[in-house]
């Protein structure tokens, strides 16, 4: 029984693939379809199969015009294959661009965070200057005075505006002033200049 059943699907495998071939060999025929030359195409199979001698006679046998479009045709198959190559790399540029745009708007970014610390840092410096220079003028102010008439008004002033007063002047001026002092001023002035 089991005989039987292996025995007819090979019997309707092996009459499958006949009807199969028969309808391709009339296919081919007719010259409906190139059953050799489409064989050819296929990569393993058409590299098995030699090219037959009719089509080789074929091939010698072209008219102008058919020799003239098989060469079209080949010349669009390049230019196909050149445009499809030149998409690529466009697409590649594509990507190497937005990449570059991207790092372009960190520099730029940085650029102007950095112009802004500049611009920070320039007016920071200018303030020191314009007080170094208030400093000084008040240190020629102080320097003409009593040391005990340069204490009374001192004793009014912060000690940053004191402290920057006292390093223009000069170390005898300072050692008057502050001996005029009341010592605790005196005292917490000179820590303060150490640091």
């Amino acid at each position: 029984m089991r005989v039987k059943r292996v025995l007819s699907i090979v019997l309707i495998v092996i009459i499958s693939l006949v009807l199969v071939a028969g309808t391709l060999w009339l296919l081919d025929y007719f010259a409906v379809i190139n059953i050799y030359k489409t064989a050819q195409k296929i990569p393993v199979v058409g590299r098995i199969l030699p090219v037959r001698e009719k089509d080789k006679a074929k091939q010698v046998n072209k008219t102008p015009l058919e020799k003239e479009n098989d060469r079209l045709k080949e010349e669009i198959k390049n230019l196909t294959a050149e445009i499809e190559k030149v998409k690529k790399e466009k697409g590649d540029l594509d990507k190497k661009l937005e990449v570059a745009n991207k790092e372009k708007q960190v520099l730029v970014d940085e650029k102007n965070e950095l112009q802004t610390a500049l611009e920070s840092l320039q007016a920071l410096q200018e303030s020191v200057e314009g007080a170094r220079l208030s400093y000084e003028k008040l240190a020629k102010y102080y320097a003409g005075m009593k040391p005990e008439a340069a204490v009374k008004i001192m004793e009014n002033l912060s000690d940053e505006v004191v402290i920057g007063i006292i390093q223009y002047l000069e170390d005898e001026q300072v050692a008057r002033i502050m001996s005029a002092m009341d010592p605790v001023k005196a005292a917490s002035l000179t820590d303060k200049m150490k640091q």
